[in-house]
């Protein structure tokens, strides 16, 4: 099949592939009577070489966009939570002025984006604090409080006031997102209490944890705009964490880098957007 797609016949492809693996010094495919499979190198190589096609089509946009003006696409990634919502709207009043830029958008957790900002795959993101300040350069745009998402028949779900002590999530399962750094900062909030929390589930996306929630597995713990993504007949009880805990929106770049000058642009409007020029 591959031989088809290439437009050359097998023995070629199958001794470009054997000189490759000569280069490299070592095996990266698995050859069986009826079928073929990567090896963990293999896996890697195949990463990589998705990633530099990627590569060529920002080139390609990034000269374009040199020859034509303020046009191609803007690849911007974002975290979960409020990303999405700040990625719309500044994308709807963005295409107000500059209405042949199209947007490549990419979810992921902040050490996603940061580590797809440094091999060059995003020209901005919108990331939660804590941010690398060593890696990416950036400006503060939101902030919200941290809440806790509690299934109904919890005990903490009936009582009747909005909000929930650290103390009082003590010795609970607790829902948290998979980031290390997140989990540490979360861990400190308990660092008073000799009982260590329990993080029963470590999740990338908060989309998932008002299904956890909902399933009794636990109470999460997430930022409060994870209430957009929880459905207005799910059975989850949201209440802000006491003493009151913020988190941070920034939008960033590479810190080494020249940004292109459709993002240099994007960083501009958005900078008017929160009157920070």
């Amino acid at each position: 099949k591959a031989s088809e797609k290439l437009h050359i016949s097998q023995p070629p492809l199958s001794r470009s592939i054997m000189d490759l693996e000569d280069e490299l010094g070592c095996t990266l495919l698995i050859r069986g009577k009826r079928r073929v499979t990567l090896t963990e190198e293999g896996l890697a190589f195949k990463r990589r070489g998705e990633q530099l096609l990627s590569l060529a089509d920002i080139t390609r946009t990034e000269i374009a966009e040199m020859k034509n003006g303020i046009s191609g696409t803007l690849y911007l990634g974002h975290v979960d939570s409020n990303g999405p919502s700040l990625a719309a709207e500044w994308i709807s009043s963005f295409k107000e002025e500059f209405p042949n830029v199209n947007y490549n958008l990419w979810c992921g957790n902040v050490d996603d984006l940061t580590d797809r900002m440094k091999s060059g795959l995003i020209d901005l993101a919108i990331t939660m604090t804590p941010t690398n300040t060593e890696l990416l350069e950036g400006i503060k745009v939101f902030q919200e409080n941290w809440v806790a998402l509690i299934p109904p028949s919890h005990k903490l779900a009936k009582l009747k006031k909005k909000t929930v002590s650290i103390d009082e999530l003590i010795g609970n399962d607790l829902i948290i997102s998979s980031r290390k750094s997140r989990e540490e900062e979360i861990r400190s909030w308990f660092s008073a209490s000799d009982i260590e929390p329990t993080f029963i589930v470590k999740t990338a996306h908060s989309s998932n944890a008002s299904k956890l929630v909902a399933r009794n597995i636990g109470i999460a713990i997430f930022p409060a705009s994870v209430a957009k993504n929880v459905p207005s007949l799910a059975d989850v009880v949201i209440k802000t964490i006491t003493p009151e805990k913020k988190v941070e929106y920034n939008l960033c770049w590479d810190k080494e880098k020249k940004t292109s000058s459709l993002a240099q642009k994007f960083i501009d409007h958005v900078k008017r957007l929160y009157n920070l020029e």
